[in-house]
């Protein structure tokens, strides 16, 4: 644990990931600042927590950026200090480390695994998915960053189980822990605090880890689309090459004339998809090797 923590705080790794993964980062600063500002505002007595937080029974134009609040809406309620109740503090402050952790050691992986703009796409989805199961509990509220950080937990997950990597066994006992201690805090909380802001974690851990298994299978189905229609191309760790490349010259010609073959005894319209792909690839290699043999 102490070794993930020190890798992940080095200067030049958080350099690196500025760089190679921007949107895990910035999301991590932004709820970072908004964390600060709500608990902030309740200390001063401004209800930052539910002027935030998702109402779909009292919309105000703040709720808008629910998934950054950390804090449950319990302002006007509250009876310790100036907007705080002890327990909804600490729960408060478990579920943004959570989140955090989430973006810190998963965002990286999975804007690595499927690209910046996908991840960004995945969190709208999420949000949305996030506040459509809300509005049908009855407390009707949404607030955190919980189903995008689930979502990132069990991508990288899936992500990670693909590769077998062995090396990488201790970093995904830290996301299965983060995933549990989720689930464990939504249940907990929905269960024994009043507010009905903590039945809306519920369904971010519903959310997220069946966006993360669908969105994993629909990623790796349009992969292997791309790979049958181009011939070549990557699905998860794996690389595939045309087949022409791997043949001899000889080999070429030879399946060419077969193909010929076919097309004088049946028609164009016998060849498979492969077999056209392979016929033209195979005539361009064939024009670029004479024309190169001729300019020797």
């Amino acid at each position: 644990m102490s070794r993930l923590v020190s890798a992940v705080m080095k200067r030049e790794q958080i350099i690196e990931r500025l760089t190679a993964h921007p949107l895990s980062l910035a999301l991590g600063a932004v709820i970072v600042f908004a964390q600060v500002a709500i608990l902030v505002g309740e200390i001063s007595g401004v209800p930052f927590g539910t002027w935030f937080a998702l109402n779909l029974s009292d919309f105000q134009l703040g709720g808008i950026i629910f998934p950054l609040t950390h804090y449950a809406p319990i302002a006007p309620g509250a009876t310790t200090g100036a907007g705080f109740q002890g327990l909804d503090f600490l729960a408060s402050l478990t579920l943004f480390f959570i989140c955090a952790m989430s973006l810190l050691t998963c965002g990286p992986v999975v804007e690595g695994h499927y690209g910046t703009r996908k991840t960004a796409l995945a969190l709208v989805l999420c949000t949305f998915g996030h506040a459509a199961v809300a509005s049908a509990l009855p407390g009707k509220f949404a607030f955190s960053t919980l189903a995008f950080a689930t979502f990132l937990i069990v991508t990288s997950l899936l992500v990670q189980l693909e590769r077998r990597e062995t090396r990488v066994e201790t970093e995904n006992d830290l996301r299965m822990l983060l995933l549990m201690a989720a689930v464990v805090l939504a249940a907990m909380t929905a269960g024994f605090l009043p507010h009905p802001s903590y039945d809306s974690l519920l369904a971010a851990v519903g959310v997220g880890p069946t966006f993360a298994v669908v969105g994993f299978v629909v990623n790796w189905k349009l992969q292997m689309r791309e790979v049958r229609m181009k011939g070549e191309g990557k699905v998860g760790n794996l690389y595939f090459v045309e087949e022409i490349d791997l043949l001899t010259r000889e080999e070429i010609e030879e399946r060419m004339d077969r193909l010929l073959d076919k097309i004088g005894a049946q028609g164009l319209g016998a060849l498979e998809a492969d077999e056209h792909r392979f016929l033209k690839n195979a005539s361009a290699r064939l024009k670029a090797s004479e024309s190169e043999e001729a300019n020797i």
